[in-house]
């Protein structure tokens, strides 16, 4: 009786293995550093150059857009205390907006024909990179 109860303990975990690798198939891995401008950032002769603070936050991932929207949403997380983030996605490209207070933020916009909020791009078995800053200094 207890091999049996063994040996479908053993089935479910091989089962179960299988079930969450076939959930990351044709996945990459985004991940990055969020981090904070603070205080006062203008450069100057001897000032040494303003440097992000790590930050926990929330990343949200949405479709490519210009603007926040729920529905675009695919994915979120939330960063570490010292801002080290990872997210698994499906291919594809997507849109990176952080979490500001109330708001959300984008940390880049690129216009070559239509305006996206740091769009990026993740292929299988990849991983790509993205540190993203919130700005609240004085420049």
């Amino acid at each position: 009786m207890k091999s049996i109860l063994g040996y479908t303990l053993i089935l479910i975990l091989i089962a179960s293995s299988c079930i969450a690798q076939k959930r990351f198939e044709n996945h990459g891995e985004l991940k990055g550093v969020i981090g904070m401008y603070e205080g006062n950032c203008m450069p100057g002769p001897g000032v040494p150059p303003c440097e992000p603070k790590p930050i926990s936050t929330t990343i949200y991932i949405t479709q490519p857009n210009q603007d926040f929207q729920w529905d675009l949403l695919v994915d979120s997380a939330r960063s570490k205390n010292d801002g080290a983030y990872t997210i698994q996605l499906p291919e594809g490209t997507y849109s990176l907006f952080l979490r500001d207070e109330n708001s959300f933020v984008c940390d880049l916009i690129e216009c070559p024909d239509e305006c996206y909020c740091h769009p990026f791009e993740i292929k299988a078995d990849s991983i790509t990179v993205i540190n993203a800053n919130l700005d609240h200094a004085t420049w």
